[in-house]
């Protein structure tokens, strides 16, 4: 059980640094700080069918 929720865990944190890269790719003249205040705000405007607790790291 311990396995599944580490790769969970992984696939979750790959998730967010290929988001992290789009929003890079994206918006080439975003600073550190912009781009991590995008990907907070798109995960906070994540669907309605995507229920539970987000976290950024």
């Amino acid at each position: 059980m311990r396995e599944s929720i580490a790769i969970v865990d992984e696939m979750y944190l790959e998730g967010l640094a290929m988001k992290r890269a789009q929003i890079q790719r994206d918006h080439p003249g975003f600073d550190v700080e912009a781009v991590e205040q995008a990907l907070q705000q798109w995960i906070n405007d994540r669907p309605m069918d995507a229920p539970g607790r987000v976290r950024l790291t």
